[in-house]
């Protein structure tokens, strides 16, 4: 959300009178997490990152009002000289919009995928980023050397083993340490010295940690490190909990092909074949595909390409009839979309954000409905990559064999969580002819994280899936049949 359509927004519900007092130790304490809380989701977080931004907010985005917040909006009203209520006015968005939106101009952020975790992380590609490939992931450089970024996956370490190392290491070098907290998931580092200052976050992901390690001299235009390390961790700290986070493009790597970022973020490993014009005005288009349910709601995921064009679709659940459904929100990038039929739903599958290469894997769809059962049907397999074609990140490769109609099916891991979403096979009589060789069970599938961040950009709650016990391949099919739906376009 920017310029005017977000100042009404806040305005509206954040300016309210002096005279709106409540009870307790601060009287508009109550009315300022009040109109915070009437605020859409979105905006409440792009409120604290243009906060942040202009230098009031030093803390990652939250969807709560807390005391914090709140305290630091009463800093930035002293600073203009004004009555210190917490309750921000229009005159008061004017000036913090202006003096954000400069600073995020300057920034030009934009997500990237980690080269082989598919994680996203903000990074600020206006400060002309110099990106390299290494053995952990990607580093980003700033060519006067004033920003450099390391985004990595260790893998077979801990969070405590990892954070002992680099506390060492920071102090060896001559840190001075100014914060310092590790849990069981993750730790955060921060030191300086002299006019360098140093920022590591890590997070627990599958077996190993994920990451970022982030230095920059000074904190003045345009670096801003103090702010804007504060919005790339809470990227990553959204990204790896789950919590929601405004969508903003992605951003190319210089080993992409285009590198263009709007272009290459719309790159699929294999496009579904176009549909042959209607010869006949009376001809009316039919489609199939799968999806599945990821609330009790009656949420269900499927690929943006199942649903694309359709003037009606419904959904079939297992052993009901079809009903109408709902398109809520469509991602053609990455070919996602999110459906939505009158709940409930019998089963739904909880997404688990990650996976490791070689580990079993289950699919399940429609295939072929005009031929097939029409119940559905399951396949097994193993992730053989964690890339899709020509290294993009966004997909897995699999080789549990997947037809026409399985597109937007759930791929399963042993315990029955959805680690991504299947969307593609190679073409494999083209291959044969460009490459004299037939490949086969090349087939993809959208990895379960950048599911996860399209169901919380839309703010659709879904269940968080941990590797657990097990399942037989018969109770793994039952599970993915009783939440699988079948979709027909028309």
């Amino acid at each position: 959300m920017r310029g005017r359509a977000f100042v009404l927004a806040v305005v509206a519900l954040l300016s309210v009178p002096a005279t709106a007092q409540t009870r307790g130790d601060d009287p508009y304490f109550n009315a300022a997490q009040a109109g915070f809380n009437a605020l859409q989701v979105d905006t409440r977080l792009w409120l604290q990152i243009f906060l942040t931004s202009a230098g009031h907010w030093p803390a990652v985005p939250n969807v709560t009002f807390s005391r914090r917040l709140f305290d630091a909006t009463r800093q930035y009203q002293l600073s203009r000289g004004e009555a210190p209520t917490g309750v921000l006015t229009k005159p008061q968005i004017d000036q913090m919009l202006a003096s954000a939106s400069s600073v995020l101009a300057g920034w030009r952020m934009r997500w990237v995928p980690h080269p082989t975790r598919g994680r996203q992380l903000w990074v600020p590609i206006g400060l002309d980023l110099q990106a390299t490939r290494t053995d952990l992931g990607v580093e980003m450089r700033e060519p006067r050397n004033r920003f450099k970024l390391r985004f990595n996956a260790i893998p077979a370490t801990n969070v405590r083993a990892t954070y002992e190392a680099t506390l060492r290491e920071m102090v060896g070098s001559g840190d001075t340490i100014n914060f310092k907290v590790v849990r069981n998931d993750f730790f955060v580092i921060t030191g300086n010295q002299g006019r360098y200052s140093r920022y590591v976050r890590y997070h627990t992901d599958g077996d190993g940690i994920l990451g970022f390690d982030m230095s920059w001299s000074d904190d003045d235009a345009p670096v801003y490190g103090n702010r804007l390390v504060t919005v790339i961790s809470g990227s990553l700290w959204a990204t790896m909990t789950g919590a929601p986070f405004p969508s903003i493009q992605r951003g190319g790597y210089p080993w992409e092909k285009p590198t263009e970022p709007e272009v290459a973020s719309q790159q699929r490993p294999a496009a579904p074949p176009p549909l042959p014009a209607p010869q006949e005005p009376a001809k009316v288009r039919f489609s199939t595909g799968s999806g599945f349910f990821v609330s009790k709601a009656g949420h269900i995921l499927t690929n943006a390409h199942v649903v694309k064009d359709c003037s009606t679709i419904t959904a079939r659940p297992d052993g009901a009839v079809a009903v109408a459904a709902q398109m809520l929100a469509r991602d053609a990038a990455n070919d996602l979309a999110v459906l939505k039929v009158a709940g409930p739903a019998e089963r739904s599958l909880p997404l688990r954000p990650s996976i490791r290469l070689g580990e079993g894997i289950a699919a399940f769809g429609f295939p072929h409905s005009d031929l097939l059962a029409t119940t559905g049907n399951f396949t097994l397999g193993n992730v053989t990559a964690l890339a899709g074609l020509r290294d993009d990140s966004r997909y897995l490769q699999i080789s549990a064999p997947v037809q026409s109609g399985n597109s937007g099916g759930p791929l399963l891991d042993g315990s029955g969580n959805v680690v991504g979403v299947v969307t593609a096979k190679l073409d494999a009589i083209k291959v044969a002819e460009a490459q004299g060789d037939l490949p086969q069970n090349v087939n993809f599938a959208v990895k379960s994280s950048l599911a996860t961040s399209f169901l919380d950009a839309n703010q659709i709650a879904y269940d968080a899936g941990t590797f657990g016990e097990k399942l037989e391949p018969a109770d793994l099919a039952e599970r993915a049949k009783k939440a699988s739906v079948f979709i027909t376009c028309r």
